[in-house]
């Protein structure tokens, strides 16, 4: 993975919205992904800068990456077993937790149906 050197030359501190969430003061120079330095050289407050001028450690950007990407692992892992819970519940069961969702079921629909619209609600907001 290759790294770019950044710069924040903003007047406050900012938090980025690039999946690491980086903190920045100004004036700190970092090193980022290249698919994030994309997202933050498209601001004015952000630079390249110089190899030398970088404050941060290559493995603490990388244990940052993994780090990641371990959330994200899990995360896949937490709806994908809720969606094969979902397969073994019954209609009230369905019920009580779509309430998780503040959604009400129409109990008279079939259990399928009612396990699809189940299933779209842990695709369109997580598993809960």
């Amino acid at each position: 993975m290759k790294l770019i050197v950044v710069k924040y030359e903003g007047k406050k501190p900012y938090r980025d919205r690039t999946p690491l969430r980086n903190e920045w003061e100004p004036g700190d120079v970092k090193r980022v992904p290249e698919r994030d330095a994309k997202i933050l050289l498209r601001f004015a407050e952000f630079n390249r800068a110089e190899e030398a001028d970088a404050t941060d450690r290559t493995e603490d950007v990388e244990a940052a990456i993994a780090a990641q990407a371990q959330r994200e692992n899990d995360e896949r892992n937490e709806t994908e077993a809720m969606l094969m819970l979902i397969d073994t519940m019954d209609k009230d069961a369905l019920e009580a937790y779509a309430l998780k969702y503040e959604v009400n079921l129409d109990k008279r629909r079939g259990v399928e149906k009612l396990r699809g619209e189940v299933v779209s609600l842990i695709e369109q907001f997580g598993a809960r």
